[in-house]
C-alpha cells in the first residue's frame, strides 16, 4: 500500500498541476481511502497512437498535426513545471475527432526535482538513458522527434533486429542503458524518414535536430518545435503565391508570345503586300516604259524607212528599176556589190547612201545598227541587199511575214495559184531566229510606191530583238555580272516561248548552234504562270501584268551560267502596242531583294523580342535569387532559444 500511494500521490500531483490543458487526458477523481487507491480518468475513444499506427505509417500532413498536438500538450507541461519524461505512442492517446491528447504521467518529473526517470528505449534521449541523470526538457524534445519518426516510417528511429538482439542480450540495466548510449551515439542519423512522400527539407531537418544525440545541438523545448512547424507551415502556405510568383510570369510571356508572333506575322504580310505592289507598280511603270520605247524604237526605224522612200530623186529611180526583170537587177547587184561607189548604178548608189546615213545616225544616237537591208520586188525576189549575200539576192522571200504581212511564215516550198500580194502599209513582222546567230530577228518592212500609189516592191530593215530594247536594258544590269537582281526580257504571246533574255548572248547561242532549236523549246513560261496570267487577262482590260511569284525559265536550264536566274522573283508584264503584235516586254527583280526590308524587319523585330525574353527572365531570376535567399535564411534560421523563466532552462 505504501508503494502504491506513492505513486499514486506522485501522479495525481502532476496530472493535477496540468489539469487546465485540453491536451492532456484530465484527471475526474481520486480514490485516496480505497485499497487499492485508485483515480479516474476521463475516456478517449479511439485509443492509444500506437494502436492506430498497426495499421503503418502516417501521412506527413497527419503526422505534423499530431505533432503539433502534442507539442501543444508538453508546452502546458512545461509551463506547469512539469516534465513527461516518458513519451512513446502508447502514452498518446486520440479522441474522437482523432485528436492527440497526452496521458501517463507516471515517469514525469517536476522540473526542480533531480532524481532520474527512465523513459521507453528507441524514444529515450541517449543522456535520459543512465541511472544519475537529471531530468531536462530537451528529454522530450528527442521523444518528440522519436515519435514523429515514428509516425512517418512507421518504425522509431535505431532499432532493428540486431539493436533489439545486442540490448537482450545485457545481463543489467545499467549494461542495457550504456549499451543504449552507444547505439545512438554511435550511429549515423537514420535518412528513412527523408524518403517518405510529402516530407520536406525543412520537416526531415526539424526532426534531425529533434533527434540530435548531443542535447546541446538539440532544441531546447516543445515550444521550438511547435514554432518551427508553424514556420514551415506558413512558408508551406507561401509556395502558391511564390510558384503563381514564378509562373505567374512565364505563362504570362508564354501567352504574350504568340500573340506577337501572330502580330508579328500578321504586320509582316501587310508590310510584304505593300511592297510587293510597290515593287510591281515600279516593275509595271518599267514594262510600260520599255515596251513604249521598243515601239518608239520600231515607229523610229519604219518612219525613217518611209523618209527615205519619199525622195523625189530615189522614187523615179526605184520605179525604173522595177520595170525591169528581176533577174537583171539581181545580177547587177551581184556583179556591182563591192564595186567603187561612182562605178555602182545610181539606185544602188542611193540606196546604198541611205544605209549608210542610217548607220552613221544610229551610231552618232547609241543605237544599235541593223543587221540588214533589203530591197524586194513586188512578186517577192531580192534585188538588193546591204550587207551584201549572195544566197539571198535573188530569191524569193514572198513566203515571209514581212513581204505579205499576213502575221504567218508559210511554207517556203509552198507556192499558190494567186501569188501573194505585198503589203500596202509600214509593218513588224513575227520575230524570227536567224540562221547566221541563233537570235531572235524582227523585220520593218515599207511599201514601195510608184507616182500612181501602186505598190511596186517592199523596202525591209532588220536587227535583232535584243539590241534594239538593249539600251534600257542596261540601266536594269547590276554591276556585278554574277549578282543580277533586275532584269528585262521579250516574250511571245501567243506560245509564251521567250525572245530574248539577257542570258541569251552571242557567245552562249554560238557555243552550241546545233542545240539552239532546243534550248529556245525550253524557254516557256512555267504552266502556273501561264495560267496566271490568263486569269488576269480574263479578268479585265489590264495594260499590264502583275505576277507576285515568277519563275524565270533560264533558272531551269543545266547550264551554269543560267544558275544566277533561279530563286524567286517578281514580274511585270506590258504588251508592245506595234500593230498585230504578240510580245510583251517582262521586268523581273529578285523577291528577296524587293522584300529585304520585310525580312530585316523581321529579324529585328526577332532579336529585340528575344532580348525583351532574356533580359525579363534574368530579371525575374535576380529578384527570385534574393527571394530565395531570403526565404532560405528564413527557413533555416533556429528557433531562438526560450526566455529565462521557460522550466527547460
Amino acid at each position: 500500500r505504501g508503494l502504491n500511494w506513492t505513486m499514486l500521490s506522485r501522479e495525481v500531483e502532476k496530472l493535477a498541476a496540468v489539469y487546465t490543458s485540453r491536451n492532456i487526458v484530465r484527471l475526474l477523481d481520486v480514490g485516496w481511502n480505497a485499497d487499492p487507491p485508485y483515480f479516474v480518468m476521463e475516456f478517449v475513444e479511439n485509443g492509444s497512437l500506437s494502436t492506430y499506427l498497426a495499421r503503418g505509417p502516417l501521412p506527413a500532413d497527419e503526422a505534423v498535426r499530431i505533432t503539433e498536438e502534442i507539442c501543444s500538450a508538453l508546452i502546458d507541461a512545461h509551463g506547469a513545471g512539469v516534465l513527461h519524461c516518458d513519451l512513446k505512442p502508447d502514452n498518446v492517446l486520440l479522441d474522437s475527432q482523432l485528436h492527440a491528447r497526452l496521458c501517463d504521467f507516471g515517469q514525469a518529473r517536476m522540473s526542480h526535482e533531480q532524481s532520474s526517470a527512465l523513459g521507453t528505449l528507441y524514444y529515450m534521449a541517449p543522456e535520459q538513458a543512465d541511472l544519475e541523470a537529471v531530468p531536462d526538457a530537451r528529454w522530450d524534445v528527442y521523444a518528440v522527434g522519436a515519435l514523429l519518426f515514428h509516425m512517418l516510417t512507421g518504425a522509431p528511429p535505431f532499432r532493428s533486429d540486431e539493436s533489439l538482439r545486442l540490448l537482450q542480450q545485457a545481463e543489467s540495466l545499467p549494461q542495457r542503458l550504456a549499451l543504449y548510449r552507444q547505439l545512438i551515439s554511435g550511429s549515423p542519423p537514420p535518412q528513412q524518414h527523408r524518403f517518405v512522400k510529402g516530407v520536406d527539407g525543412r520537416l526531415a531537418d526539424l526532426v534531425d535536430r529533434c533527434l540530435a544525440a548531443n542535447p546541446a545541438n538539440r532544441l531546447p523545448n516543445a515550444q521550438s518545435i511547435r514554432d518551427e512547424l508553424a514556420s514551415r507551415e506558413r512558408n508551406r502556405s507561401r509556395r502558391p503565391l511564390l510558384l503563381l510568383g514564378v509562373v505567374g510570369p512565364v505563362l504570362l510571356m508564354t501567352a504574350l508570345i504568340p500573340l506577337f508572333l501572330h502580330a508579328l506575322q500578321r504586320n509582316l504580310r501587310t508590310t510584304e503586300n505593300r511592297l510587293t505592289a510597290r515593287a510591281l507598280e515600279s516593275d509595271a511603270l518599267s514594262a510600260r516604259l520599255q515596251a513604249g520605247s521598243l515601239q518608239d524604237e520600231l515607229a523610229d526605224r519604219l518612219e525613217e524607212l518611209e523618209n527615205i522612200l519619199a525622195d523625189e530623186q530615189l522614187t523615179t529611180a526605184l520605179e525604173e528599176l522595177m520595170n525591169r526583170p528581176a533577174a537583171d537587177v539581181a545580177a547587177e547587184m551581184k556583179q556591182l556589190h563591192d564595186a567603187e561607189f561612182a562605178s555602182r548604178p545610181q539606185w544602188m548608189q542611193l540606196l546604198d547612201a541611205a544605209r549608210e546615213r542610217a548607220d552613221q545616225a544610229n551610231t552618232k544616237r547609241n543605237r544599235s545598227l541593223d543587221t540588214s537591208w533589203f530591197l524586194q520586188d513586188a512578186h517577192g525576189t531580192q534585188i538588193w541587199r546591204r550587207q551584201f549575200n549572195a544566197e539571198t539576192v535573188g530569191e524569193n522571200f514572198s513566203w515571209r511575214d514581212y513581204f505579205h504581212g499576213q502575221n504567218v511564215e508559210f511554207d517556203r516550198s509552198d507556192h499558190p495559184a494567186v501569188p501573194r500580194q505585198p503589203i500596202q502599209d509600214r509593218h513588224v513582222s513575227l520575230a524570227f531566229r536567224s540562221d547566221a546567230t541563233n537570235r531572235y530577228m524582227v523585220a520593218l518592212s515599207v511599201p514601195v510606191r510608184n507616182r500612181q500609189g501602186e505598190v511596186i516592191g517592199v523596202f525591209a530593215r532588220t536587227a535583232h530583238l535584243g539590241d534594239l530594247q538593249e539600251r534600257l536594258g542596261q540601266r536594269f544590269q547590276s554591276a556585278d555580272a554574277t549578282n543580277i537582281q533586275r532584269i528585262i526580257a521579250l516574250v511571245d504571246s501567243r506560245d509564251w516561248h521567250l525572245l530574248d533574255h539577257p542570258y541569251l548572248s552571242s557567245e552562249v547561242l554560238a557555243a552550241a548552234p546545233e542545240d539552239a532549236q532546243s534550248l529556245f523549246h525550253h524557254l516557256q513560261l512555267n504552266p502556273a504562270t501561264i495560267r496566271e496570267i490568263e486569269h488576269q487577262q480574263a479578268s479585265g482590260d489590264v495594260a499590264e501584268l502583275r505576277l507576285p511569284e515568277f519563275q524565270d525559265p533560264v533558272g531551269h536550264l543545266s547550264d551554269e551560267r543560267a544558275a544566277r536566274y533561279q530563286g524567286d522573283w517578281m514580274a511585270a508584264m506590258a504588251p508592245i502596242p506595234a500593230g498585230n503584235s504578240s510580245w510583251m516586254v517582262i521586268v523581273q527583280e529578285r523577291r528577296d531583294e524587293a522584300l529585304r526590308p520585310v525580312a530585316d524587319m523581321a529579324d529585328q523585330a526577332t532579336r529585340q523580342a528575344w532580348i525583351a525574353i532574356i533580359t525579363s527572365l534574368s530579371l525575374m531570376g535576380i529578384v527570385w535569387t534574393f527571394v530565395w535567399r531570403g526565404l532560405r535564411r528564413t527557413m533555416t534560421s533556429p528557433s531562438a532559444s526560450p526566455p529565462p523563466s521557460d522550466p527547460a532552462t
